[in-house]
């Protein structure tokens, strides 16, 4: 019984130094119990001590847990619950959620980066409900502060913090996922009223015209009429602007008129026969073999060729 309640100690004790950001102290305790190291938590949905250093934005406590093995290559599925026992080795509580994505949804964005750094692999894993970290962030908000002036308390309204967002999106995080009710990330935005967040995620490609499971477009989880109206505006400038990708595209796509001639060459003829016949009148002529073998790279590269074998992209049946 002493030892189950010494070891009960230093767990509680290490859960301590690791929220006070201690680090010394963490240090100490691994030291003496390196079996502490993951130190799962079965009273709060099995978070390990790396959830805890990244839900309280200890960026140099992760950087420590994860230099001693925490989250290595090792499995760890006897002491951490995973969802399908799928965690090779990361942490992942009874949520289905790793250190990531509770960094993300406090918007902690020093200890997001150094996450996606190490375990890139959870960049754009699910939780139970299949929210990526992204999903998170998109959906969170930035902690009120309260302010004591003349014996009066004030409560502050921060600004919206973009950060974590941009940092999930600089280190791959995809941008169309959806969770398993079909919501994406700008609907997560918009439900919450991050106005900044959803142009952000519009501006890195995000759908505004998505819809879920339901049929609904983010816009209908505007939280304000305010809300409402700037996410309108950004529907239309998306939509502008893939109104003028395509008619770029068209634009620099090779045409060829309708009475244009086409090069017909037989294969066992010389290329100084070549005889020239109307597109429209022959229905289907084919390119001189080898003229086909020096097709042009660019325009395929540019995705404006037409990959029929021994056409080039220029000769294309109009």
């Amino acid at each position: 019984m002493t030892g189950l309640a010494s070891s009960s100690n230093n767990s509680l004790r290490l859960r301590q130094a690791i929220q006070s950001n201690d680090i010394p102290l963490v240090e100490r305790l691994l030291q003496a119990r390196p079996v502490l190291l993951h130190n799962p938590d079965h009273t709060d949905r099995a978070n390990t001590s790396l959830h805890l250093a990244a839900q309280a934005g200890h960026a140099e406590l992760c950087e420590l847990l994860i230099s001693k093995g925490h989250d290595g290559t090792t499995e760890v599925t006897d002491l951490i619950y995973s969802n399908a026992g799928n965690n090779q080795g990361v942490s992942v509580n009874t949520e289905g959620r790793t250190a990531l994505h509770l960094a993300a949804s406090h918007l902690h964005v020093d200890v997001v980066d150094v996450l996606c750094t190490e375990f890139p692999r959870t960049i754009n894993r699910g939780d139970r409900e299949g929210r990526t970290p992204l999903l998170l962030a998109a959906g969170a908000q930035v902690e009120r502060t309260t302010k004591v002036v003349g014996g009066r308390k004030n409560t502050l309204q921060s600004t919206e913090d973009t950060r974590s967002v941009e940092a999930l999106l600089r280190h791959g995080a995809d941008v169309r996922a959806q969770d398993h009710s079909g919501n994406t990330c700008l609907h997560q935005a918009c439900a919450w009223g991050n106005l900044k967040t959803a142009r952000v995620l519009v501006q890195a490609g995000a759908d505004p015209l998505r819809q879920n499971k339901q049929g609904w477009r983010p816009d209908a989880y505007s939280l304000t009429v305010q809300a409402d109206v700037y996410f309108r505006d950004l529907v239309a400038e998306f939509e502008r602007r893939r109104a003028e990708d395509m008619a770029r595209r068209r634009d620099q796509r090779p045409r060829n008129g309708g009475g244009g001639k086409v090069r017909l060459v037989q294969d066992h003829e010389d290329d100084e026969k070549n005889e020239f016949y109307d597109a429209t009148d022959s229905g289907r002529s084919r390119a001189g073999s080898k003229r086909s073998d020096t097709t042009s790279v660019g325009s395929a590269e540019n995705g404006l060729g037409i990959n029929v074998t021994g056409l080039r992209s220029s000769e294309a049946w109009v």
